[in-house]
């Protein structure tokens, strides 16, 4: 393929063709069956999602527009609902509960918006599951890589939210994909998502539900894209490496080699992580280290001090300024508090979706995190982005102290939840909306989509609430 006429390297192009000529069955085994894995994880997050507050007030607020009523489904979601909310709803009840899956390197959440958009875009054509799953995996590709060519920690450290930003390419990709459009076309989307692709995190000043609308609207946004190209609407050209693209507006130094670099042959998809804990990936370790502490006798009356070291950027995160970090007022700000998570852990032996608000208002927990302190490890420093390393000293009240090194968090690829987890996971979540009974036959259904021939609407009816069940 030729280069760009001003020598750069057509990185549109080359997503667009990959993303419109992606087929099941020339993908490989690990590939198809990890998409599954993923999707069934995202499914349970978006049923899980959608009762929460935010998700509501984003459908009361699009109703207001009068852009909410339609015929097709979001998971968990009873009321029929148009493509644009659909998406739009989907993706930030996935998000919400920040239980979904994360790339590492990259530094984001590529199934909230990916999975939404294509979900979305194959109840609007009545695909099957392995188109489906096709479109999946094209969104997963085209989002990751796009980070990993801004690259990624240096897009975030200028203050944007990476899974709003690039998540609308890859909601693009995997709705084009799902459509059935040609490259051309697919280059078309890219450059309307273009005008589309925003997200700042500044939503950490107040814990604003901002974080879980920016993945809906990439969600959606990307699937408006496909939806306008599929009509013929042209989009800008040389979305990504052109002279006022996405690469060189969003980053001082891009590498665009890096966007296309193994393209169809390493599959990033299989560096997806999936979470076991709700909350910020950067917390995963410290958690897994403090588990391993509490299974050797440590309780909470016992810590005089705990210290917690991590990459620069994580700290950034979850944990300065330590002040601030140890006075979360909302389950965003403790979704993004290693002191809170910590604490809350240690007090109460678990971190729930449902446990948030008893243990922000908990004085043993208050308490806790006041012992706590993060900053900066040089080896856990050394290990990001391919990594959220963390080092865990716990100083006792005995004048003894404790001390473990966790290289990655549980879930990683080379640590993945076990089977028996990922379902524990995906039940729990779905029987807050569902119900028990429903929530186990929906488990099921998804252990073999690809090879079971489900329908997709069958599949939705039975993610779909007779009734709201109150969350447990």
């Amino acid at each position: 393929m030729s280069e760009a006429h001003d020598g750069a390297i057509p990185v549109t192009e080359r997503l667009a063709a990959f993303a419109a000529g992606l087929r099941w069955d020339g993908l490989p085994d690990t590939v198809r069956e990890r998409v599954g894995i993923l999707f069934a994880d995202w499914l349970g997050n978006a049923i899980g999602g959608q009762p929460q507050r935010s998700t509501e007030l984003l459908a009361e607020g699009l109703a207001t527009a009068g852009m909410l009523d339609g015929t097709l489904r979001a998971p968990g979601a009873a009321r029929a609902t148009s493509p644009y909310a659909t998406a739009f709803l989907s993706g930030s009840a996935a998000h919400a509960l920040d239980f979904d899956d994360t790339h590492a390197p990259a530094e984001l959440h590529p199934g909230a918006p990916v999975i939404a958009a294509a979900l979305t875009a194959a109840q609007m054509v009545g695909a099957d599951v392995r188109t489906l799953f096709t479109g999946v995996v094209a969104g997963y590709e085209v989002m990751t890589r796009v980070a990993l060519g801004l690259p990624a920690t240096q897009h975030a450290d200028r203050g944007f939210h990476l899974t709003a930003t690039t998540g609308v390419f890859g909601a693009a990709a995997a709705a084009g994909r799902v459509l059935g459009l040609p490259a051309e076309r697919v280059e078309d989307a890219f450059g309307t998502a273009l005008s589309r692709a925003a997200g700042s995190g500044q939503h950490l000043a107040n814990g604003a539900w901002t974080k879980r609308y920016h993945v809906g609207a990439a969600a959606a946004d990307g699937l408006l894209a496909a939806i306008l190209a599929r009509t013929g609407f042209t989009g800008a050209s040389q979305a990504f490496e052109g002279e006022r693209g996405f690469f060189r507006m969003h980053s001082d130094a891009p590498r665009p080699d890096l966007a296309v670099a193994g393209l169809g042959s390493t599959w990033q998809i299989l560096d997806t992580g999936i979470k076991p804990y709700p909350c910020c990936r950067a917390i995963h370790s410290p958690l897994d280290g403090l588990r391993e502490l509490m299974a050797q006798g440590l309780r909470a009356e016992d810590v005089a001090r705990i210290e917690v070291g991590i990459a620069r950027r994580c700290a950034d995160i979850v944990g300065i300024p330590n002040d601030r970090k140890r006075d979360p007022r909302n389950a965003v700000d403790g979704q993004f508090s290693a002191h809170f998570c910590l604490a809350t852990t240690l007090v109460t032996g678990t971190l729930s979706t449902t446990g948030f608000d008893t243990a922000l208002r908990d004085p043993r927990v208050r308490d806790l995190m006041r012992r706590i302190e993060v900053g900066v490890d040089e080896e856990a420093e050394a290990a990001y982005p391919k990594h959220f390393a963390a080092r865990m000293r716990v100083e006792r009240a005995d004048g003894t102290s404790l001390e473990v090194y966790e290289p990655m968090p549980l879930g990683e690829p080379e640590r993945m939840v076990s089977p028996a987890g990922l379902r524990e996971k995906f039940t729990g979540l779905a029987a807050s909306v569902l119900g028990e009974a429903a929530a186990a036959r929906l488990a099921d259904a998804t252990a073999d989509l690809a090879g079971s021939g489900l329908p997709i609407d069958e599949l939705l009816a039975l993610a779909t609430p007779q009734e709201r069940v109150p969350a447990a």
